[in-house]
């Protein structure tokens, strides 16, 4: 028997990759953007550790440096990837020329970064959907390239990634005063009038820096479109071993960069390996992005053979997670709303001066609300309201 086409299987991984890297983005952005800690003990970028901090505390920090901070996110970068090579795919088999193509896939992700600039302003500064947006309208600009090709940007791109982000992190080990300076200097978050202001001021600075950002992001854009194109989440046996390498960068890059990252910050290490190992972690923690996916497919294989069989019907949390993952972008646009009124001083203040188990309590009922939410909508029928928008203006009333 053939293994079935890529451009029309039904995919396992990518949905329940995205629900779970939902909950790692949530984990890593509410120590990092929605509260910021500045008087804790130790361990501030992780949500802060006072006084001693207990043996769990001190594991919470190290776990959060090892599978949470810069995970989830390359990740998501490498699925949307995979989504425009899908998208791309589905283009070809409806014999759409490639100028045509390219104004579809510019048109829908042209308007992912216009949601995103409207996230950006109202509800969260971090926003990474206009960097999506703009990052995948280049890839789109390089879909009649060959794989090969690709992959030889991608990999130009990530090691120019990896030279300038280790000369920063040397200079921030000699340095580590550099990084004084800190988002808590200027954010106001006394009022929503001025949490405004500081979206404008912090977003505007983000989006003068969105050459950088897109740049470290399409190279994992480029290899999640590959993989797509390839048909690798299709035929996991034919790919096994290509996937096994990236589960094995993500476990050097976890042991040998995520886990002496937290041991200095809770002090086992000289505290001044924290800001090199952060600074390193922001760049070469992109490559875990492929790896995590890959381990995700491979754990999800038997769900996928079922799928494939037509005999596959999922337990509750998976067919939650799958529906949250399905829903990503009202997920990720509802987690900004939860922690806008839950942790800021002008509305409920949750968290503030709690310390990293609290915060990390914080993000898990944020997710988790997001997930009860987006499987109610599944029962119902319902598609992720932006989810819906975002397609209805693209395509229009008929869809693509």
């Amino acid at each position: 028997m053939t293994s079935p086409t890529p451009s029309r299987i039904r995919y396992a991984t990518p949905d329940i990759a995205r629900g779970i890297a939902l909950l790692g983005i949530a984990l890593a952005n509410i120590s990092t953007a929605w509260i910021l800690t500045t008087d804790a003990s130790y361990a501030e970028h992780f949500g802060g550790v006072y006084g001693q901090g207990s043996v769990l505390e001190n594991l919470a920090v190290v776990f959060s440096a090892m599978f949470v901070h810069v995970r989830g996110l390359p990740m998501f970068t490498t699925l949307l990837g995979f989504g425009v090579g899908l998208i791309t795919m589905s283009l070809w088999r409806r014999n759409y020329p490639l100028p045509r193509a390219r104004t579809v896939l510019l048109r829908r992700y042209g308007l992912l970064a216009v949601f995103g600039l409207v996230h950006l302003v109202l509800l969260f500064f971090g926003d990474i959907m206009v960097s999506y947006g703009l990052g995948a309208m280049v890839l789109a600009t390089m879909i009649s390239l060959k794989d090969r090709t690709l992959m030889i940007i991608a990999w130009v791109l990530i090691g120019i990634q990896i030279a300038f982000t280790t000369a920063g992190a040397v200079v921030m080990a000699l340095v580590p005063d550099l990084m004084a300076f800190g988002l808590g200097d200027i954010a106001d978050n006394s009022s929503y009038l001025g949490y405004l202001r500081t979206n404008l001021v912090v977003g505007g600075s983000q989006l003068m820096a969105l050459p950088v950002t897109v740049g470290m992001l399409l190279p994992l854009m480029i290899i999640g479109f590959v993989w797509a194109r390839r048909g690798v989440l299709a035929d996991l046996d034919a790919h096994a071993t290509l996937l096994r390498r990236w589960v094995a960068v993500t476990v050097a890059v976890i042991l040998l960069v995520g886990l002496p990252w937290g041991l200095a910050a809770v002090g086992v290490l000289p505290g001044n390996l924290e800001a090199f190992f952060s600074v390193l972690n922001g760049g070469v923690g992109m490559l875990t992005g492929p790896g995590i996916l890959a381990a995700i497919a491979l754990a999800c294989r038997g769900i996928q053979e079922r799928i494939d069989a037509g005999s596959y019907r999922p337990s509750v949390p998976v067919r939650a997670v799958t529906a949250l993952g399905r829903r990503s972008m009202s997920g990720y646009i509802m987690q900004s709303f939860l922690f806008l009124v839950l942790t800021q001083p002008f509305t409920l203040g949750w968290g503030i001066g709690s310390g990293v188990l609290t915060q990390m309590g914080i993000a898990f009922l944020v997710w988790l609300i997001t997930l009860v939410l987006a499987y109610v909508g599944d029962l119902a029928g319902w598609p992720g309201p932006f989810e819906w928008l975002h397609r209805r203006l693209a395509y229009g009333r008929g869809g693509l």
